[in-house]
């Protein structure tokens, strides 16, 4: 930890304290603060005016809104007791609430004072400007002023080439991401991911020469390269929420004024997509899209940084750097989360809340408050997070509350609490009943009360009670498959043949002439299209093959072992930790019962039929990874003991990387034999699915200068959102858009063809939480409908 600077003593000067060169130092703060409000000048008159500096326009505009304020906030006496990533969590956290409440703030005031428009440029810079001006007041009175001489000493040469590898992993990433844009191999991607296998190496075997600054700002870089290879990909919107949430963004965003009646869905409750990045597009001034895919990726990529954080309240370096290895290493980290960036801001609140949680010299209250705040910034950003991290808290409570049961010889392990400083008590705890029923009211204020978006959470409430009870049978994802508990989900073509008799009933209830005639539609069948294409065998795979080894078994073994062996690992080290007392030096209480609601959830999710299908399990296990990874780390090393310790240390770190290598997707691009990854290639599941192509922009930008559209309606494929003409002067929140599927189709509707129908003959429909696709029979169009539009990569009919 760096620690502040200290008053070397000696005469004064009459400038104050003179610093190396004979420049006094009062005089390096004035220049340093007259230089900041040149910035903040400069930044107001480019967010007003909308003048474009290419590259350096938008830099300004996000130190403005985000970076300064997180650095006037982390330089304060505030965060005694803190180290400087756990500053930077806190700091963080604060200005994203700060901005969320303070746009909300603007939204509702502002309209009954005649201001129709209240997240218009210059009401976002006035609002920018008063976070800035008190937080500098807050700093002033509360300063503790760090020692950067000492920050840059701290760095030696390990560090220093570190850093300089792991940067350049990030500019690899963003040309690798572009070179795959325009259509170019993903040679460049590849060699960022080996430098990303090298340097996680790297810090774990020069730990000891590192100091935990240098290793925070090392994985930062690498979680950075990681997620802009997936957020970069595409030159539009990519990704499967994110295309929802950004219609929500661009309603919002078109009209300057946020309003849930306009769009009542809960993603335009999420205030986490729809007022946080109308403020970054009004001072940054970049394309829409690149809010979500640069300036969300840079903040999100703070996270794997406080998750080790986290590990270094309890564990060594290594133990802790392994963690976030498995953390990045998970693919939904890299894979998914890039394209759910209403969850990503809400990791940024649950971090703190952690962090606070467990802090061991902030007294009882203090901790209470900062649990509290960060629930409510993890409400305004995302429903799912939030019901799942209010859940982990009370289960966490119940085992804190349960734990005076346990034997007397146990209490040793099981509730200890590690010594806090300034004399707190050390039995004392965060959670209680009264600070669950916070959260609690803050989610069905926000959700129940404030938005009227509760209902999917009461209805799956009532869908899980339904099913236990046995009215019904419940329903479940198909990633409860990758679970060591019991569970296995439907075949797709099952799923699909449900879907198919669901679209039949919605027709029952509607006029005849409502949709295609039955008999026509019965004469096209939609047949299930299970598997994904491998990539063809490499050099290296073939190599392989021709010594015995089956590469295309090989990949998925490895998957496989990947995500049962993380389980696995995870309940050996709770289990460690709960029984095994002897040479272990036990964690805190609070952290243990954490872990236990985290897993706790992860398996309720699992088990329980329906909320699998509208909870994904992957993303809760990422969730839960945040907390229980140097768990899990422990336990693989627990599990290789028989090794011997020192080797047992090593085999865990190898098995580790090897994992990490494989889920990445480094090891099935350098042999081949599996699917495709986004990142990595021009083709695959998720390229067919969600690549948005220019093609297929030219055909929205055409149909929605059409007379008509609107009330005849629209339909096209599973991804609809990306149809929903997101040019700002065109988003009304009245376009309405159906599936293509064959029972769906209206006689009068227009019907739109992407890319990858066109081209592989393939649709997909999202069904009870799973991605479904089917062959698509295009007869049925060509028989009822004209096409009027046909650019090469999209189609529409009429």
């Amino acid at each position: 930890m760096i620690s502040p600077a200290r008053d070397p003593g000696g005469p004064v000067q009459p400038g104050g304290p003179v610093q190396p060169g004979g420049l006094p130092a009062a005089w390096h703060r004035d220049w340093a603060a007259w230089a900041s409000a040149a910035s903040i000048v400069a930044a107001n008159v480019l967010a007003v005016t909308g003048y474009p500096v290419p590259f350096l326009g938008p830099a300004l505009g996000f130190w403005f809104l985000v970076v300064h304020p997180v650095y006037l906030l982390c330089t304060t006496s505030v965060w005694d007791g803190s180290g400087w990533a756990e500053r930077l969590g806190y700091s963080l956290g604060a200005v994203l609430l700060l901005a969320l409440l303070g746009g909300l703030g603007l939204n509702t005031v502002l309209p009954p004072l005649g201001v129709g428009r209240p997240l218009d440029p210059f009401p976002v810079a006035a609002l920018a400007d008063a976070i800035t001006v008190a937080l500098y007041l807050f700093r002033r009175r509360n300063p503790a002023r760090p020692s950067w001489r000492q920050c840059l000493a701290s760095i030696g040469p390990v560090g220093g080439r570190m850093t300089a590898g792991a940067g350049a992993c990030v500019a690899l990433a963003v040309l690798g991401a572009n070179r795959l844009n325009n259509g170019a191999g993903g040679q460049v991607s590849l060699i960022a991911q080996g430098g990303i296998l090298v340097l996680a190496f790297l810090l774990l075997r020069c730990r000891h020469r590192l100091q935990d600054e240098m290793i925070c700002v090392t994985i930062y870089l690498l979680s950075l390269a990681l997620l802009l290879m997936t957020s970069l990909r595409g030159w539009y919107v990519t990704g499967h929420d994110i295309q929802t949430e950004y219609f929500a963004f661009q309603l919002t965003y078109s009209h300057a004024h946020w309003d849930i009646s306009s769009f009542s869905n809960a993603y335009n409750a999420c205030l986490s997509i729809t007022i946080l990045p109308t403020e970054l597009a009004q001072v940054t001034h970049v394309f829409n899209p690149y809010v979500f895919k640069v300036f969300f990726q840079l903040m999100f990529a703070v996270c794997p940084v406080l998750g080790y954080t986290i590990a270094r309240r309890y564990y060594p370096k290594w133990i802790s750097i392994m963690a976030v290895v498995y953390f990045i290493g998970f693919p939904t980290f890299f894979t998914d989360m890039p394209f759910l960036t209403r969850q990503e801001m809400a990791f940024m609140f649950v971090c703190p809340a952690i962090l606070a949680m467990t802090h061991r010299q902030w007294g009882l209250r203090r901790r209470r408050l900062a649990l509290i705040a960060a629930c409510l910034g993890m409400e305004l950003s995302h429903y799912s997070t939030m019901y799942l991290f209010l859940g982990a808290l009370t289960v966490a409570w119940l085992a804190e509350s349960g734990s005076r049961w346990i034997p007397q010889r146990w209490r040793g392990t099981v509730g200890a609490e590690p010594a806090m400083a300034g004399g707190a008590a050390r039995d004392s705890r965060t959670l209680s009943i009264g600070a669950i029923l916070t959260a609690t009211v803050i989610a069905v204020g926000w959700g129940g009360v404030a938005t009227g978006t509760m209902g999917g959470a009461v209805a799956d409430a009532g869908a899980v009670a339904s099913s236990l009870i046995g009215k019904t049978a419940g329903i479940r994802s198909g990633d409860v498959a990758y679970g060591l508990l019991p569970g296995s989900g439907p075949s797709a073509q099952t799923l699909l043949n449900g879907y198919r008799r669901q679209t039949m009933g919605q027709r029952a209830g509607s006029a005849s002439a409502a949709y295609l005639p039955a008999a026509l539609v019965a004469r096209y069948r939609t047949p299930a299209v299970t598997g994904t294409q491998a990539m063809p065998l490499t050099a290296a795979g073939r190599l392989l093959a021709a010594a015995g080894i089956p590469v295309d078994g090989l990949n998925a073994v490895i998957r496989q072992a990947a995500a049962r062996g993380e389980q696995l690992f995870t309940i050996i080290g709770l289990t460690a930790i709960l029984f095994v007392r002897r040479g272990r030096r036990p964690p805190g209480r609070e952290y243990l019962c954490l872990c236990l609601g985290s897993i706790a959830m992860v398996a309720l999710i699992t088990v329980l039929p329906d909320l699998s299908a509208d909870y994904d399990v992957l993303r809760a296990f990422q969730e839960s990874l945040l907390v229980v990874a140097p768990v899990l780390v422990a336990g693989s090393c627990l599990a290789l003991r028989p090794l011997g310790e020192s080797r047992a240390i090593r085999a865990a770190a190898a098995v580790g990387l090897t994992l990490f290598a494989s889920t990445i997707g480094f090891v099935p691009q350098i042999l081949g034999g599996y699917p495709a990854q986004l990142n990595l290639n021009n083709s695959g599941e998720d390229y067919n699915t969600y690549y948005t192509h220019p093609q297929e922009v030219a055909a929205v930008n055409w149909l929605s200068s059409q007379p008509g559209v609107l009330p005849a309606g629209v339909q096209a494929e599973n991804i609809t959102d990306r149809f929903a003409f997101t040019s700002p002067g065109t988003v009304s929140g009245q376009q309405v858009i159906a599936d293509i599927y064959p029972t769906l189709i209206r006689p009068s509707s227009w019907v739109v063809l992407g890319y990858s129908t066109i081209h592989t003959g393939q649709s997909s429909v999202f069904y009870e939480g799973n991605l479904i696709a089917y062959a698509y029979p295009l007869g049925i169009l060509q028989a009822s409908k004209n096409l009027v539009y046909n650019d090469g990569g999209a189609e529409i009919y009429r």
